[in-house]
């Protein structure tokens, strides 16, 4: 709780805080891999499916009456909620340290604040169109009936402890741009409207003392779990665990809840299950989750739902000669990414509506030659910036006092054009991944472009000023306020593919978190949350939906551990 906030958000870190889960993980039971797998006959001979001996002896036997597999946004709001409701509470988390907590936190229509209701068959609906229709309505619904509660409990929780939570409900004047109001933003001791906000990102931190020194629950660190142990009738009850000693048995006479943050940093699981979301990212949030929660869910019995879907951002910047390959890395942050510049592919042709969530423009970009596209703008773009008003995360501009997180999400300072200039583009100018020029014939050439693309470039510039001058974009239907001519030197552009974040497909559950088999039934004992629980967005992540994947994640936590102890 001492520790100095502000180096928290620097560079490095930070994209683990947006992360925000992590986890614990594998598990096994007598189901074998090829009955509880789905999918194609051949996929069964990938190594994540191999189910491990169960272990014969162990270094320490321990009782308890839930187990919860994952330190992050699912497993200590389950934790916590369990251990206030009595509660012997035991929490697995296989790194050295709790996850990164998200700086927003998605629950809807909370009598926390009466004046902002949204529609939820609406939301829903929205949610649906943006994931093909492939989406589990009745867990939206719990989640839009039962986040309110959520977020005023949490507050209960933590507000004696110093919590803040401020609600964001800035949107455009437009009645095209849905974004519902239902983003809270938890501040330690303060919050600044107008930013910086260095108290952010710490309401697990805060979390975390209360369960453990105010509620006396347990937190076993760097012991990874490894199998799930079941009963003769299927039960889940208990989990073996690796500690420094051996394996321990952990008896758990309520049930298991894993939240362990889903399978981004597994490679395998990546080529064989999201290679489509995943391959053509240039930089990656994931570290820890290797997607043991899924594969201890399917052994058990339980079934992945279909898809494979990973939230990606539009905010890796590329250096020059960059090569994709299965690590996913060698690219850099970059929040202007998320802009809706003019984009160009590596004809210096225009492709889209760059008016898109972020997954969406991410993956129009991967489908280009490269696999990647140009961002370009002018020397007016923090002029552009306020008239586009984007929200959620991909904020640059302030919004109006008070009406959102006006903090740059990645270290948490003002919202101002000196802070874009330092931090996010001056360091890319020097590192020569982002471009610069005054004509824009020489940034054509600063971008690598032969005589025929730039002639290509030119025309396509001259275009797009021509669409802006006119106010309609008749090519692809950007709205008119997030059209921005490139007029004005000097000029940029940097070449942007996709940042992984997390993945976001996985266990099919019932509305209690609970897995269930391929027969419909319940495996009594187990609950799955967060990244490891599908049905909110297989194929694409709501990014205009504030918060909501931190959201629904405590939210379905708190309903699991209340379910498996039988209180309301």
């Amino acid at each position: 709780m001492e520790l100095t906030r502000r180096d928290l958000f620097k560079f490095g870190g930070v994209a683990a805080a947006g992360a925000a889960t992590a986890g614990v993980l594998a598990g096994c039971s007598p189901t074998t891999a090829s009955e509880s797998s789905s999918g194609d006959a051949e996929a069964t001979t990938s190594s994540w499916r191999d189910q491990p001996e169960m272990p014969t002896e162990f270094a320490e036997t321990v009782d308890c009456d839930l187990v919860v597999v994952g330190a992050g946004n699912g497993g200590m709001v389950a934790a916590t909620t369990a251990a206030q409701n009595g509660a012997k509470v035991i929490v697995l988390e296989k790194n050295g340290a709790i996850a990164s907590a998200r700086e927003a936190i998605g629950a809807l229509n909370s009598n926390l604040e009466p004046d902002h209701k949204e529609d939820v068959p609406t939301l829903i609906n929205h949610a649906a169109t943006v994931n093909a229709g492939d989406i589990n309505a009745p867990l939206y619904k719990t989640w839009a009936e039962k986040s309110g509660e959520m977020i005023e409990w949490m507050k209960e929780t933590l507000e004696p402890k110093g919590m803040l939570f401020p609600f964001e409900w800035h949107a455009p004047d437009d009645p095209h741009a849905y974004y519902p109001a239902m983003c809270y933003n938890p501040c330690l001791d303060e919050y600044n409207p107008d930013g910086p906000n260095y108290g952010a990102y710490m309401h697990l931190e805060v979390m975390t003392d209360v369960f453990t020194n105010d509620l006396g629950g347990e937190i076993r660190f760097n012991t990874p779990a490894q199998q799930l142990i079941q009963d003769e009738s299927g039960r889940v009850t208990g989990v073996v665990a690796e500690g420094e000693n051996g394996f321990i048995q952990i008896n758990a006479s309520k049930g298991v809840i894993v939240c362990t943050g889903g399978y981004g940093a597994n490679t395998e699981m990546l080529d064989e299950l999201a290679p489509g979301n995943s391959t053509w990212c240039g930089l990656t949030s994931a570290t820890g989750e290797n997607g043991d929660g899924i594969r201890m869910a399917l052994w058990a019995g339980a079934e992945l739902e279909a898809g494979g879907g990973c939230m990606v951002w539009n905010r890796a910047i590329l250096p020059d000669g960059f090569e994709f390959d299965e690590s996913r890395t060698g690219g850099d942050i970059f929040l202007p990414g998320s802009q809706p510049f003019l984009h160009v592919n590596i004809k210096g042709e225009r492709f889209m509506n760059e008016d898109q969530c972020y997954p969406m423009s991410f993956a129009a970009g991967a489908n280009q030659p490269g696999h990647y596209s140009w961002i370009v703008w002018d020397g007016n773009y923090w002029d552009d910036i306020k008239q586009f008003d984007t929200c959620g995360c991909s904020r640059l501009y302030p919004a109006p006092s008070g009406t959102a997180f006006n903090a740059d999400v990645y270290d948490c300072e003002a919202l101002t054009k000196e802070h874009l200039d330092s931090f996010w583009l001056q360091p890319r100018l020097e590192n020569g991944s982002l471009k610069q020029a005054d004509t824009l014939e020489g940034l054509a050439e600063a971008m690598g472009f032969d005589a025929e693309t730039t002639e290509t470039f030119l025309a396509t510039v001259e275009h797009y000023n021509e669409l802006c001058a006119n106010g309609e974009d008749t090519d692809f239907g950007k709205p008119a306020y997030r059209l921005s001519d490139v007029e004005t030197a000097p000029f940029y552009a940097a070449r942007i593919a996709g940042a992984l974040l997390v993945t976001i497909h996985g266990v099919i559950t019932d509305t209690n978190s609970q897995p269930l088999r391929a027969d419909g039934s319940v495996i009594e004992g187990l609950y799955v949350c967060g990244n490891d629980q599908g049905g909110f967005y297989p194929h694409n992540y709501p990014s205009n939906f504030t918060g909501i994947n931190a959201g629904r994640t405590a939210t379905f936590a708190r309903i699991a551990a209340k379910h498996a102890l039988g209180v309301e």
